[in-house]
C-alpha cells in the first residue's frame, strides 16, 4: 500500500474514530492519549518504525507539556529496553551535532533534571541547530537538492525515486527532524520554515508511514492557528486537498471563513495537480456537513 493510501486511511480514522489493528501508526501520530495508545500496541516492534513514531510523540509531549517520566517508562516498558537502546544508537546518524549527542543519551529523556538542563541551558544552540536541520530537510528531501535518485518503470510510465541509501538516511535522522520541528513550533511558531514545509511537496511518493505528510499536516495546522484559513485561500494552488480536509477535521472554522474557503475551492482548478487520496468533491462535502 502506498503512502497516499495510508494518508487516506489516517484521515478516515481521524474523521470517524474507527480502529483498525493493522494501522497502529495512525493512532501514534494522532492520539491525544499517548500512554494508552502505546500500551495498546499489539506488536510494538513490528514494524520497527513504530518506535520512531512513539519517540517523536514523546519529544513533542516534553516540549509542549513538560517532562513526563510516566510517558518514558510506558514507552520503554512496552517496546523493551533493547529496542530503546537500539533506537537511541540510531540517533548517531543525525547530521546535527547537538541532536546527535544529546538525543542519543537515555538520561536526557528519563531524568527530569537532565531534560530541563538540556532545554534551558541550550535554547539558543538548539534553536540554531533546529533551523539548520529543518532547512537541510527542506532543501534535500522536499526540494530534492543533492538527493540521489534512480529511474524506475513499473509500468509504461517512468518515475524517479530516492535510492535505498537515501531512504535509509531519511529514516535515520527523521526523529531528530521531528524534534527540531516540534522545538521551532513550540518556541518560534511564526518561523518561515513552518510555512515552507506546509506548502511544499516532494515530487515522489511519500514514505509508507506518511512521515513527510505528518510534518506537513502539523505545519499546516500551525499556520491555520496563526493566521486563520486565509492562509489556505491565499496559497490554494500549493495546498493538497488532504491538508484542507485534515485541518477542517482538527480545528474550528467560522462561518465567514468557511464560506470564503468554499468559494475559493469551487472557483479554483477542479483537478488539483497535487496527487493524493482526496478530491475537491470530498472537501466540499465536508464543508457542507460542517455548515449544516
Amino acid at each position: 500500500m502506498c503512502g497516499y493510501c495510508y494518508e487516506g486511511i489516517m484521515l478516515h480514522i481521524v474523521e470517524t474514530g474507527e480502529r483498525y489493528d493493522r494501522h497502529q501508526f495512525c493512532y501514534l501520530e494522532e492520539t491525544d492519549d499517548l500512554k494508552t495508545e502505546i500500551n495498546q500496541l499489539q506488536n510494538p516492534n513490528e514494524p520497527e518504525t513504530l518506535i520512531d513514531l512513539a519517540f517523536c510523540r514523546l519529544y513533542d509531549h516534553y516540549l509542549t507539556q513538560g517532562f513526563d517520566i510516566g510517558l518514558f517508562d510506558t514507552l520503554q516498558s512496552r517496546f523493551g529496553e533493547k529496542a530503546v537502546a537500539a533506537y537511541l544508537a540510531r540517533r548517531q546518524a543525525c547530521p546535527s551535532q547537538i541532536f546527535r549527542n544529546e538525543l542519543s543519551q537515555i538520561s536526557i529523556l528519563s531524568n527530569e533534571s537532565c531534560w530541563n538542563q538540556f532545554i534551558t541551558n541550550n535554547k539558543e544552540a538548539i534553536y540554531a541547530s533546529a533551523l539548520e536541520l529543518l532547512n537541510f530537510y527542506y532543501d534535500w528531501w522536499l526540494l530534492g537538492i543533492n538527493k540521489e535518485l534512480i529511474t524506475q518503470a513499473p509500468g509504461n510510465e517512468e518515475i524517479r525515486q530516492a535510492t535505498d541509501d537515501q531512504w535509509n538516511k531519511f529514516k535515520a535522522f527523521y526523529p531528530a527532524v521531528f524534534f527540531a520541528f516540534s522545538f521551532i513550533l513550540r518556541h518560534h511558531k511564526d518561523a518561515e520554515i513552518i510555512q515552507r514545509i506546509a506548502l511544499t511537496h516532494t515530487n515522489e511518493e511519500p514514505d509508507d508511514w506518511t512521515k513527510e505528510s505528518w510534518l506537513q499536516r502539523k505545519a499546516m495546522l500551525a499556520c491555520i492557528q496563526q493566521t486563520g484559513f486565509s492562509f489556505i485561500v491565499d496559497n490554494l494552488k500549493q495546498v493538497r486537498y488532504e491538508l484542507i480536509y485534515y485541518v477542517l477535521l482538527k480545528t474550528e472554522i467560522s462561518p465567514d471563513e468557511l464560506s470564503s474557503l468554499r468559494e475559493a475551492i469551487l472557483n479554483g482548478e477542479k483537478d488539483s495537480p497535487l496527487y493524493g487520496s482526496v478530491d475537491r468533491e470530498h472537501v466540499v462535502d465536508l464543508m457542507d456537513n460542517i455548515a449544516a
